[in-house]
């Protein structure tokens, strides 16, 4: 996906410092949008499976499976028009000049374990434990348009200590400065890609833990020369929330980091390097992730009545 009215970023200027992105000028437009959709061979994904199963006696079952997916792509269409297929991509070169990047939608691990019991009494009881990570996949980006591109879905450099402290990356004053460096270092995606241009839709929301817990009961009754049989069901999902309203909750981004937009470009100064403040809700101490309060959420039970006939 290009849009052939932009002119390519290589002749452009670039900022000064750690964060050296292009610079695009007011006419890099040569003409009206046209955009252009053309294959590429540059995403690929896999998932990658161990499982495992056994019974120890006749009567239990036990299994247990990790799955790890990779997806890599340049855009996977995030949007109702052509415009929108790279509009909603962080980059640092413009939308031309989108990098490869973990999938919007992939969720990278997941595992799921379980066990199941029937006796001879007609009684089957089964319990199931499920844990991943991902599938609300977030990007750390400028809260505007520093490139200049007219997108404001510019990623976020994430500087050194070192540089911070030689001046290659500067902040309009010190309390901006101190407020977001103790984020990143608090910050589990940040604090490892120090130095690091952010990757598009690669912060992913924390692991997810659930237990669903299910019981059935068989009863024979016989109709004429068949034995049919009644099932009576009780279901419990999300079995550890009725003990604790924060387990088996899951986490999204926290409204105040305002979707992962946690640094503001303010304009260069007269060295010509690029200067950014912090927004007032980031610092050492903001939560990264919060709790998600819906229905979704909560545990619930469920009661069954099946019949099977013969």
């Amino acid at each position: 996906m290009t849009d052939w009215s932009m002119m390519p970023v290589q002749g452009f200027a670039t900022f000064n410092g750690a964060d050296n992105r292009p610079m695009y000028p007011s006419s890099f437009r040569n003409g009206t949008k046209a955009f252009v959709l053309t294959n590429t061979n540059k995403g690929y994904g896999w998932s990658g499976v161990v499982s495992v199963n056994m019974r120890p006696i006749p009567e239990l079952s036990l299994s247990a499976s990790y799955t790890h997916t990779v997806s890599k792509e340049i855009t996977s269409l995030p949007g109702s028009d052509a415009e929108s297929a790279f509009t909603y991509v962080p980059t640092t070169h413009g939308p031309n000049n989108i990098k490869l990047h973990n999938s919007q939608n992939v969720t990278p691990d997941r595992f799921i374990a379980s066990g199941t019991y029937n006796d001879n009494c007609g009684n089957h009881f089964s319990l199931i434990y499920e844990t991943w990570r991902g599938g609300s996949n977030y990007s750390y980006m400028l809260a505007n348009d520093m490139n200049g591109d007219g997108y404001q879905y510019d990623a976020l450099y994430i500087p050194t200590d070192k540089q911070v402290a030689d001046k290659e990356f500067r902040f309009v004053s010190d309390n901006d400065m101190e407020r977001f460096m103790g984020f990143v270092h608090a910050d589990k995606y940040l604090s490892k890609h120090q130095g690091q241009y952010a990757e598009g839709y690669s912060v992913y929301n924390p692991w997810i833990h659930r237990v669903d817990f299910s019981y059935k009961h068989d009863f024979k009754i016989n109709v004429g020369k068949s034995t049919n049989t009644i099932q009576l069901s009780f279901d419990m999902k999300n079995l550890a929330n009725l003990f604790n309203s924060k387990w088996g909750t899951g986490k999204y981004m926290s409204a105040g980091l305002n979707s992962g937009r946690i640094l503001k470009y303010e304009g260069t100064d007269a060295e010509g390097y690029p200067t950014f403040s912090t927004p007032s809700a980031v610092s050492a101490s903001t939560e990264t992730w919060v709790p998600s309060v819906s229905i979704g959420q909560c545990w619930y039970a469920s009661i069954g009545i099946k019949y099977m006939f013969n």
